[in-house]
């Protein structure tokens, strides 16, 4: 990559609670993701190469994931609602939940929270297709785009091979959208 992986800047305490589940590894499980034009996916490229899709409080989404993890939806909006009056704040299962790593034990790996780049996937119906964006607060780049300590171009290229590996496994018609903040 054109640049080296990051930490979030902050993550949530939300975030620190609950792994969300759900996230999809879209080279090894293409499968497990639905393109429901309706939602907005979040998406990463982790520091192992990895572009990982998911949705934050995915809950709320049963209708964009198979049967199988209906028990794991039910059990983060279970914690969720327990845990309200703080998450309600800060949402819950952003980005930084994207990014985190397992060991072949299930286990949270400590190597994991790094990414590339990382932002929004969702249907823009006036192209007719998919639209990539880093728009991302914490993985999105956008304070490097702004200062110059990151260029466009590089952007550009980690979003081109996150958007090539979701095209290759899904179908999709998927274009870039930089966005500076």
């Amino acid at each position: 990559m054109p640049f080296d992986p990051i930490l979030p800047h902050r993550v949530k305490p939300s975030e620190l609670e609950l792994i969300n589940p759900v996230w999809i590894d879209i080279e090894a499980n293409p499968k497990e993701f639905v393109a429901d034009q309706s939602l907005t996916y979040l998406w990463v490229l982790r520091d192992d190469g990895k572009v990982i899709l998911g949705i934050e409080e995915p809950w709320k989404y049963p209708q964009a994931f198979s049967d199988a993890v209906r028990e794991k939806l039910d059990e983060m909006r279970d914690h969720y609602e327990a845990q309200y009056q703080q998450n309600e704040k800060d949402g819950s299962g952003g980005h930084p939940t994207l990014a985190a790593w397992f060991d072949e034990t299930g286990r949270a790996d400590p190597r994991g929270g790094y990414a590339f780049l990382g932002g929004e996937l969702k249907y823009d119906g006036q192209i007719g297709g998919w639209m990539l964006s880093n728009r991302s607060g914490r993985f999105g780049r956008g304070a490097g785009l702004t200062d110059g300590t990151v260029s466009e171009e590089a952007v550009l290229e980690a979003m081109s091979f996150a958007a090539q590996v979701i095209e290759a496994q899904t179908g999709l018609n998927v274009s870039i959208e930089v966005v500076r903040k």
